[in-house]
């Protein structure tokens, strides 16, 4: 049994280790107090912390035999326990839920960190804009008037178009930190969701953008050859 333990970094399972070569890893700050670790008999991955003989090592008084049940030979050979050839899989599957758990824990304050970044983006803008809108009466008079509509304009839309992705990165950040509280498949679905919005409102935002610079490219080019062909005549 003290060759079977597991634990998990990097997001992946390593091990199997024997018990006092983890111990040494936890000692020397190798690995975390709270590295998640497996071996046979424990119901799922837990934390190194909450496991006693990962601690100090106590001398404990040996447990009283439990009465041995009406009938049985108090002296025959215990049998052997055959594994099943579901526990490796199971062993698999719990591995891989903990790295994804683990991998979404440190995703959630770039995420969050993302987010209130766009805020404060948003805010600046609409403050840039509000202050052209003043200035265009005082220092940029001489400035085209239209050109002194557009740009407070313009710097809105920009703001108005960091809105949506500082919503869904803030919401992927709030809903990964409900599910590491809960480990619900629910709320796993839902940090999913917020991801799939962001990314698609990413991807839609990108094709309007690359489509707006063809038409632009193709104005910029059709007015260049029409304004030559002019000349000619």
């Amino acid at each position: 049994m003290s060759e079977s333990w597991r634990y998990i970094q990097n997001g992946q399972p390593q091990g199997p280790v024997a018990e006092g070569e983890l111990k040494q890893l936890i000692g020397t700050g190798q690995l975390p107090p709270e590295v998640l670790v497996w071996r046979p008999g424990l119901a799922e991955w837990t934390k190194a912390s909450l496991i006693p003989e990962l601690q100090v090592i106590r001398l404990d008084p040996p447990a009283p035999l439990a009465p041995a049940p009406e009938g049985r030979n108090l002296f025959e050979a215990p049998k052997a326990v055959a594994l099943s050839d579901s526990e490796p899989t199971s062993l698999e599957a719990k591995a891989a839920v903990a790295g994804a758990l683990e991998a979404l824990r440190a995703t959630k304050p770039w995420a969050r960190f993302l987010g209130v970044l766009g805020i404060i983006g948003i805010s600046l803008m609409v403050l840039v804009s509000i202050a052209m809108a003043f200035m265009s009466r005082g220092g940029f008079k001489g400035m085209p008037a239209p050109l002194r509509v557009v740009l407070p304009i313009v710097y809105l839309l920009m703001g108005a178009f960091q809105i949506p992705p500082a919503i869904y990165l803030n919401r992927y950040a709030s809903r990964i930190g409900a599910l590491l509280q809960s480990h619900a498949p629910e709320d796993l679905a839902k940090a999913l969701e917020a991801q799939k919005a962001f990314w698609r409102y990413v991807g839609i935002f990108a094709l309007v953008m690359i489509c707006l610079y063809a038409l632009v490219i193709v104005i910029v080019v059709g007015a260049a050859g029409f304004a030559a062909t002019g000349r000619r005549f």
